[in-house]
C-alpha cells in the first residue's frame, strides 16, 4: 500500500478495471464496516469501442467519466483508495536475514535490486516485514546456516510500482474531484476482503475481463502470485466461434445461466484450461513435501458466477471451491442481499480498498 493521509469517516474503494470502474463507500456502524454506497458502469462505450482503457483514454477520457460515475450515484465521501493492475507493479515475498530495524531499510532495497530492472529512483516500493520464516512446502523461504547454528530468517512482502504509473492515477483521480489516499495493487485488496484474517490456506482465482489472478494465500500472507493472459472475454470469444455466432449474442448466452462447463458441453475453453493448469502446477509445488494442505479455493470476478463453473473448478483440482463473497465482513441493509448476491464477485477489490480505509 502506498499511503497518503487519513482523517475521513467514510472511504472509497475505486478499481478501474479493463472493462467496468467498481466503486463501493464505506463508512462505521456501531464501530463496524458498513456499505453507504456502490456503483458499477461499464467504460467499453466510452473508451471507443476497444474491449479495453488504453493510455490515451486513460488520461484524457477517464477522468470526466470518474467524476460523472461519482455524481451519478451520488457518493458523499471524496476519500479514495485507488487500484493498481496486478500486471503494473511487482508483489514478491523475500527472506531476508535477522538484522537491526535501522539496517533493514537498506537491506531490503538491495535485495529489491534482484526483482526489479529498472532503476529503484523510478519507483516508488513499500514492504511490510510479517514474521520469521517456516520451512514450507512451496520453499519460496529459505533457511540459511550461520556458524553452526540455523537461524530463521524475516519474511518481507515486497510491493513496487512505477512512480509514472502512481503518478497517472493521481492525476485521474484527482482531475476526478477525488482525494488519494493510498494505492494498492489489486491482489493485495482481494485477499483483504476475501481472507482477511483468516487462519488456514487458500487460493484466490479471480478472472477478469482480460487477466486471471491466482492467488495462494498462508495464514492471511501472500505466498504465491500469478497473473495468467487468460479471461471473461476469452471464453465469450470461443463460444461465439465454436457456435458461429456473434460476440455479442455470446456473452449474452453465457449470462443467461446456460451450463457450458456440463458434461453435455462439447466446447473447449483453452483459457479454462490454462487457469486449471496453472492451479494444477501450483498444488503439485506446495504438496511436494506434503506440508500444506489449501482449506479452500475462493473464485472471484465475473466469471465466478457462470452456470457450472464452480463445480467445474472442485472436480478439476478435488478441492473444496466457494464463491468469494468480499461483503461478508461488512455490515449493509438487508434488503439489498438480492442484488448483492448477484454483483458481489465483481467488487473483491473496491470493497478490499474501501476496508484500507476504514482499518486505518
Amino acid at each position: 500500500m502506498f499511503n497518503f493521509d487519513f482523517g475521513k469517516k467514510s472511504f472509497l474503494g475505486v478499481d478501474i478495471g479493463a472493462s467496468n470502474i467498481k466503486i463501493v463507500e464505506l463508512g462505521l456502524n456501531s464501530g463496524k464496516p458498513f456499505l453507504l454506497n456502490y456503483a458499477w458502469a461499464s467504460i467499453f462505450e466510452s473508451a471507443s469501442g476497444n474491449r479495453q482503457v488504453d493510455s490515451e483514454f486513460f488520461k484524457t477520457a477517464l477522468p470526466g467519466y470518474l467524476a460523472s460515475i461519482i455524481k451519478e450515484a451520488d457518493f458523499k465521501s471524496k476519500s479514495a483508495f485507488v487500484s493498481l493492475p496486478s500486471f503494473s507493479g511487482l508483489l514478491t515475498l523475500i527472506s531476508l536475514p535477522q538484522i537491526p530495524k535501522e539496517d533493514m531499510e537498506q537491506a531490503i532495497r538491495f535485495e529489491a535490486h534482484k526483482y526489479i530492472p529498472t532503476s529503484l529512483d523510478d519507483v516508488v516500493l513499500s514492504w511490510e516485514i510479517i514474521g520469521e520464516d517456516a520451512s514450507t512446502a512451496n520453499q519460496m523461504a529459505v533457511k540459511k546456516q550461520t556458524s553452526s547454528e540455523e537461524k530463521e530468517n524475516v519474511q518481507v512482502l515486497l510491493v513496487a510500482a512505477s512512480k509514472s504509473e502512481i503518478k497517472s492515477y493521481e492525476e485521474v483521480v484527482g482531475k476526478a474531484g477525488l482525494a488519494l489516499k493510498g494505492i494498492e495493487i489489486e491482489n493485495i485488496s482481494m485477499v483483504n476482503s476475501l481472507v482477511g484474517n483468516d487462519n488456514g490456506n487458500f487460493i484466490i482465482v479471480d478472472i477478469g475481463s482480460r487477466i486471471c489472478n491466482i492467488i495462494y494465500v498462508e495464514k492471511g500472507i501472500i505466498k504465491i502470485n500469478r497473473n495468467l493472459d487468460a479471461g471473461g472475454y476469452d471464453l465469450t470469444r470461443t463460444i461465439a466461434k465454436s457456435l458461429g455466432i456473434t460476440e455479442e449474442r455470446a456473452e449474452n448466452m453465457k449470462l443467461s445461466g446456460q451450463d457450458f462447463f456440463s458434461v453435455q458441453s462439447e466446447i473447449r475453453f483453452p483459457a479454462v484450461e490454462m487457469i486449471t493448469g496453472e492451479l494444477s502446477r501450483i498444488l503439485s509445488m506446495l504438496s511436494k513435501d506434503g506440508a500444506v494442505v489449501v482449506d479452500a479455493i475462493i473464485l472471484s470476478g465475473g466469471t465466478a458466477n457462470l452456470k457450472g463453473f464452480r463445480e467445474f473448478v472442485a472436480e478439476k483440482t478435488g478441492l473444496k471451491t466457494i464463491i468469494g463473497d468480499p461483503f461478508s465482513r461488512v455490515g449493509y441493509d438487508k434488503k439489498l442481499e438480492p442484488v448483492l448476491d448477484k454483483i458481489k464477485t465483481g467488487f473483491s477489490v473496491s470493497v478490499g480498498l474501501a476496508l484500507r480505509g476504514i482499518n486505518k
